[in-house]
């Protein structure tokens, strides 16, 4: 048995220097086909259409995976034409070389008939006499896209096989000659050009939607996760009390901004923990029981942690002169009157706005109420007693 059973199959050195050598063997082998069968004329094009798996028959070599690589590479450069349908095994493949000119796709006059009849279906390589070869650069020269241009139907079909309804992708025509006629660059295909772009912005166009299917709008019944709250009374470490009465305040804000949003947990644990970190330092800097002076002033931190809870710097100011008459003629002891005034004005804030909607709460019922087993003196309670402390809530 010879060790060389086919006929080769050849490739012109210069066009592989210029496309590449795959793409030299694919050119010519298709080329082959055009030259076998009779070919439909189209807008001055050559169309042929085969059996993909007749191609896959004559190129043994290369998987389905290659080819498709191939003639998709081929048609970037502007050399190949493809039909709506890119190559798939057990399909049909459609292609022109774009080259108007069909003689160049044709066998030379001066090959011998003994060649011509070798270009069976079974081998279909190029005859090494052949003077003609397909020329290694493409026949039609880069040019600037026309102010008119529109992507022909086959484009057009190949899009709708990505599953681009074809009302977007004609949308998409006046921005890109727009942008492409300003630039002023040559191109060899300007249709491939496009088919990036469209599917580039559909893509962008899913993304977007998938996104805005996900996001909702912050509702009055509104509550963290079971996973958001371990996050922040397990892992962060922050009391549990804390978390519960930043709830209201957090749903609150975010009703009256109107945002819509698929990440609400992860916004709440970030709200809380900024909070925190400044409630526990504000604790940690005020520890000595004493009674309210005349003068009394919240600090400044006081503010910025309201601030952070969305309530308003004045209002809460308009709060100090009520809040001072009413510990001063108590008497009582309290360790940090900045965090007893946090919580009041917390409490005011909430009561003013949800008597404001008609949406009265418990909260609102018992206003004013003062549990009578609840020890008014701070003077032996530590942080974790202060934060346990809900009778503000009531």
């Amino acid at each position: 048995m010879s060790l060389i059973p086919e006929t080769p199959l050849l490739f012109y050195p210069q066009l592989a220097v210029a496309l590449g050598l795959e793409e030299a063997v694919m050119v010519q082998t298709l080329q082959a086909f055009l030259t076998q069968t009779e070919a439909e004329n189209q807008q001055g094009f050559a169309w042929c259409e085969i059996n993909a798996d007749t191609l896959l028959q004559t190129l043994p070599f290369w998987q389905a995976a290659d080819i498709q690589r191939i003639t998709n590479n081929l048609r970037e450069q502007g050399i190949l034409l493809i039909g709506a349908q890119t190559f798939q095994t057990g399909g049909r493949f459609r292609f022109a070389i774009n080259e108007r000119d069909n003689s160049a796709i044709s066998v030379p006059a001066s090959a011998p008939s003994s060649q011509k009849a070798a270009l069976s279906a079974a081998s279909l390589q190029p005859s090494p006499a052949a003077s003609t070869p397909v020329s290694s650069a493409p026949a039609q020269r880069p040019q600037a896209i026309a102010k008119g241009w529109q992507p022909e139907n086959d484009l057009l079909a190949q899009l709708a096989q990505y599953g681009i309804p074809q009302d977007f992708a004609l949308e998409q025509v006046a921005e890109f000659v727009t942008y492409w006629t300003e630039r002023n660059e040559p191109r060899y295909s300007w249709g491939s050009r496009y088919l990036k772009h469209v599917l580039r912005l559909w893509r962008q166009q899913e993304t977007r939607s998938a996104r805005q299917s996900k996001e909702v709008a912050m509702s009055e019944d509104w509550q963290p996760s079971a996973d958001a709250l371990d996050i922040l009374t397990v892992s962060a470490g922050i009391n549990r009390n804390f978390v519960e009465d930043a709830i209201p305040e957090f749903i609150l804000y975010w009703q009256e901004r109107g945002t819509h949003s698929s990440t609400w947990n992860s916004r709440f644990i970030q709200h809380i923990k900024r909070q925190w970190a400044s409630y526990t330092h504000t604790l940690q800097m005020d520890t000595t029981p004493r009674p309210i002076r005349n003068n009394w002033q919240p600090d400044e931190t006081v503010f910025d942690i309201l601030q952070m809870g969305n309530i308003d710097r004045q209002f809460a100011q308009n709060l100090v002169p009520e809040f001072i008459i009413y510990w001063r003629d108590s008497g009582h002891l309290v360790s940090s009157w900045n965090t007893k005034f946090l919580q009041f004005a917390k409490k005011q804030w909430a009561y003013t706005h949800q008597q404001a909607a008609n949406t009265a709460t418990t909260m609102t019922q018992s206003h004013g109420k003062q549990r009578p087993d609840r020890q008014s003196s701070t003077r032996h309670r530590n942080i974790a007693d202060e934060l346990g402390d809900r009778s503000w809530a009531n």
